[in-house]
């Protein structure tokens, strides 16, 4: 027998079908009972809802039959998918399409099918509710107009099927969030107390005493302030970056972008704590890397972690910045001789349900508990991947991704260069 031709839509026809997960799921009642109902209407034995796949069809339900798939190339159903009206094979011998098919000539000797396509909204043909018989028979206009209504009904199923898993799927992303920010919050809460705490206790010590301190004491006593209140404006600064960006109200804008004039500016910004703590800071790399990313993400990703490294480098170490071209990727090091980490403290920092918390610094320095979390969400949000390496007393190296910026010219002579090979 000759095989259906393709729909001339058949790429796109899968997409949708594959966009409700149903393939290969269990039987469910509301679909066995909408191919029952097929069976009555037409007073078959035999009713099926079948859904077309590249090489097969898969019912979803079946009764009168025990099987849950056939070959497509001998499919029925695949010549009903061409056509929104009810496909009618009165006798299937006297049909040349289907005279010679193995299910007309061998066990169960098929001889009536009538398939009523299941369109979606979008007019896509995704398969059947059809009814087959082993004697030929017709269908009146009622019957024809009856499996039409159920082949409605079947996609209205699909449709609620599909809602109902994305909400199931929403729930459970809720959920985890909801337990994360619980987590988050606790520890945020910690965070903000311990300096708050300290600046109050400072500026008690200077009411209380101010008469009594010297110069000296004075002076200590406003740097700690300095230190302290500059601890907690890094946590609000990182708190309002995360809160805008989970709310959307940080735009993602990206633009090309140098990543030298970023790490100038940001080694600009904290050479003096490097300086402060004996930490040496540079750029190890001399020759600019173009991208394409959000401005104000790459330089807080940046600046994040290069004031990690410096907290975790005790004096005398080094925190080097480099970048690099490879393939359609920019890859960005921040690499540092400091503490290092365990790997399961890499693993857990970098997972996706992770919860940043503060650790002290090698001088004492508090964290804020967000730089890693606005790292990793700033990575991904803009195409890339964020990684760790360390080890013990040795140090950390951090790389991330962003995608490489490519011109108009570029684009062009790349495109001309494919053409000739």
């Amino acid at each position: 027998m000759p095989a259906a031709p393709l729909p001339a839509n058949e790429a796109q026809r899968l997409e949708q079908l594959y966009r409700y997960s149903i393939l290969d799921t269990e039987f469910e009642e509301s679909y066995n009972e909408l191919a029952e109902i097929a069976a009555y209407i037409c007073n078959t034995p035999i009713a099926l809802i079948t859904l077309v796949d590249k090489d097969r069809q898969w019912f979803k339900a079946v009764v009168g039959a025990d099987v849950r798939e056939t070959p497509r190339d001998v499919s029925f159903c695949a010549y009903a998918i061409h056509s929104p009206q009810v496909l009618v094979v009165p006798d299937a011998t006297q049909d040349e399409r289907f005279a010679d098919n193995p299910f007309v000539l061998q066990e169960p000797h098929v001889r009536f099918y009538a398939g009523a396509p299941l369109v979606t909204k979008d007019g896509f043909m995704l398969g059947t509710i059809c009814a087959v018989d082993l004697c030929p028979r017709e269908l009146n206009q009622h019957q024809i107009r009856a499996l039409e209504v159920l082949s409605r009904q079947v996609v209205s199923q699909m449709e609620l099927r599909l809602s109902h898993r994305r909400l199931r799927e929403y729930a459970e992303q809720l959920q985890k969030l909801n337990t994360n920010k619980d987590r988050f919050f606790s520890s945020l809460a910690h965070d903000l107390k311990t300096p708050f705490n300290a600046i109050l206790n400072l500026t008690q010590i200077l009411k209380e005493d101010a008469d009594n301190l010297d110069q000296a004491d004075i002076k200590e006593l406003a740097q700690d302030i300095h230190a302290t209140s500059e601890q907690a404006y890094k946590l609000m600064d990182n708190l309002l970056q995360w809160s805008l960006f989970e709310t959307g109200a940080m735009r993602y804008q990206p633009a090309p972008l140098s990543l030298q004039e970023i790490a100038v500016n940001v080694t600009s910004l904290l050479r003096p704590l490097a300086s402060t703590k004996g930490v040496h800071l540079c750029i190890a790399s001399s020759e600019d890397v173009l991208v394409y990313a959000d401005r104000q993400m790459v330089h807080s990703i940046l600046q994040n972690l290069v004031t990690n490294a410096i907290k975790f480098t005790p004096a005398g170490g080094k925190v080097s910045i480099s970048f690099v071209a490879s393939d359609n990727n920019a890859v960005v090091t921040v690499a540092d001789t400091g503490v290092g980490m365990n790997p399961d403290k890499i693993q857990r920092i970098l997972s996706d349900d992770h919860v940043c918390s503060s650790t002290i610094g090698t001088a004492g320095e508090m964290g804020t508990g967000l730089g890693l979390l606005l790292c990793r969400q700033f990575v991904e949000q803009n195409g890339g991947r964020i990684q760790a390496m360390s080890e013990l007393n040795k140090g950390t190296t951090f790389t991330f991704t962003l995608p490489l910026y490519v011109s108009l010219p570029q684009q062009l002579a790349k495109g001309r260069a494919s053409r000739l090979y």
